[in-house]
């Protein structure tokens, strides 16, 4: 990102109480291999830190941090023929952002290389891996322990993480995010000093100091708490559309709404939305009509925050979609599942663990590992068919089939169902039986037999094992297959 202030960065730099090893001070000495050694080691120790940029200052004397001034004019450095810039942008690998800053305070010259981290892999120069031991610079594989953490830590780091919005006063940052969203979920008070409340948004990773005497707000500040979400253009594409639908396919539409706002802000009032055009029917209770949604709100709720949560953010121009038909309700998001799809009812895997963190801790999702299961277990409780999951190669659906009769709902429907509520049970230390089943269908005890064949029909297509081989034919129980 380029730098506003070199000098409010420079002061800034100073304040560190040492040199770090992702700061590197110098005074006149700019020699160009030694450089991009130096680059290659800062870059890695960034990672490493936490820290978005590594800097190499020029015009300090090392030790003391006094500010002497250098002859260093970076812009007019080279190696043989060609500027610094580009002989580093050919001897780094992968491309990283480097930018060169000369500047002036008063009639003393200064200069910094700014470096960003890479997010893929360690950066090398010349073909060589390196990194910062206190001062010194040695290489990567010398020291196996780093660079072990070095993989971790660039798998680690993701869109969450960087800037949505650079160089922010206080002013700008509660302008562009709605923070007193986040306290009402949140479920504190807002101090009343503005420091304070920004000290809070840099805790919880939403802005982040930029070391020029401003801030920068996160995509995961963005994505949370924007109160327009196509302000920031690398989250603008990410907001929620809903499209409510004639009949049981596309071909006419009553229109479609775009989200506005940051996901943690409007996520009330887009469950809401959908709940309200979803079809349902008059209810009665105690002498009072009510209008009831086919679909349990919590299933609902736990779907559409799993798309949020699971998103591909990578994949850039498409966002989560909300698609209302009149027999079900889908939901897209960008980005194949992470888990095979008859594990996705207990195996725990995300994306964007800091959004789903971030999420849970406001209460907009069950706690983790607790949103699918429980989807599933509240369309059992309203007799609906199982959700339905569906992967390709840049999306995943979701699909809340409406209401069917037992008898309206094909085989593969059946073994679908048997298999989500075995797999349920499994999670509560239970097991699944014809009993159970027959509930779950909402059959009668006269009815035992069409649940046998739904039980031997799961069995045949490998979905569910006895739990004990040995077990009788009549209180036979049920676990998934890859349970046993």
């Amino acid at each position: 990102m380029a730098i506003q202030d070199p000098l409010a960065l420079l002061n800034r730099l100073l304040r560190e109480p040492a040199e770090q090893t992702w700061l590197e001070f110098k005074h006149n000495r700019c020699v160009p291999d030694e450089l991009g050694q130096y680059v290659s080691a800062c870059a890695n120790a960034a990672m490493l830190a936490e820290k978005d940029r590594a800097f190499i200052v020029f015009g300090i004397e090392d030790g003391t941090k006094r500010k002497l001034g250098t002859e260093v004019r970076l812009r007019d450095v080279k190696k043989g023929n060609e500027n610094l810039l580009n002989w580093l942008g050919r001897m780094l690998a992968p491309a990283i952002m480097v930018d060169a800053i000369d500047f002036k305070e008063g009639e003393m010259a200064f200069a910094i290389l700014v470096v960003e981290p890479s997010y893929e892999r360690p950066v090398s120069f010349a073909g060589i891996e390196y990194i910062r031991i206190g001062e010194n610079v040695k290489k990567l594989k010398d020291f196996p322990q780093h660079e072990r953490a070095l993989w971790l830590a660039t798998s680690r780091r993701k869109f969450e993480e960087a800037t949505a919005a650079a160089h922010l006063g206080e002013s700008e940052i509660f302008e562009r995010l709605d923070v007193d969203a986040y306290y009402k979920l949140a479920g504190i008070q807002r101090p009343a000093a503005a420091a304070e409340t920004i000290r809070a948004l840099v805790q919880r990773g939403f802005v982040r100091e930029d070391m020029e005497g401003g801030y920068d707000i996160t995509n995961l500040g963005a994505i949370l708490f924007a109160r327009d979400i196509s302000t920031f253009r690398s989250v603008a594409a990410k907001s929620v559309r809903v499209v409510r639908y004639a009949g049981t396919d596309k071909q006419r539409s009553y229109g479609e709404v775009g989200g506005t706002m940051g996901y943690a802000v409007g996520f009330g009032g887009l469950i809401s939305h959908v709940v309200e055009k979803l079809p349902g029917e008059e209810t009665f209770t105690g002498g009072l009509r009510a209008w009831q949604s086919h679909y349990p709100e919590i299933a609902i709720r736990e779907v559409i925050a799993n798309a949020l949560i699971h998103q591909d953010f990578t994949v850039s121009g498409v966002g989560p979609m909300i698609e209302i038909y009149e027999d079900r309700l889908e939901v897209i998001n960008p980005g194949n599942s992470l888990i095979a799809i008859d594990r996705i009812i207990d195996e725990r895997r995300s994306r964007n663990e800091k959004l789903a963190s971030a999420m849970r801790a406001l209460g907009l999702c069950e706690e983790r590992g607790g949103g699918i299961d429980k989807a599933i277990l509240a369309m059992e409780n309203r007799s609906l068919p199982a959700p339905e999951f569906f992967a390709s190669e840049n999306s995943m659906r979701v699909v809340l089939p409406g209401p069917r009769t037992f008898s309206e709902l094909s085989k593969a429907d059946k073994v679908w169902a048997c298999f989500c509520h075995c797999v349920v049970r499994w999670l509560k230390n239970d097991h699944m039986s014809n009993t159970s089943l027959r509930a779950r269908f909402s059959l009668t005890d006269d009815e035992y037999q069409a649940v046998s064949v739904v039980i031997a029909n799961a069995r045949e297509a490998g979905k569910i094992v006895p739990a004990d081989e040995n077990q009788g034919k009549r209180n036979a129980k049920y676990v998934p297959y890859w349970a046993r």
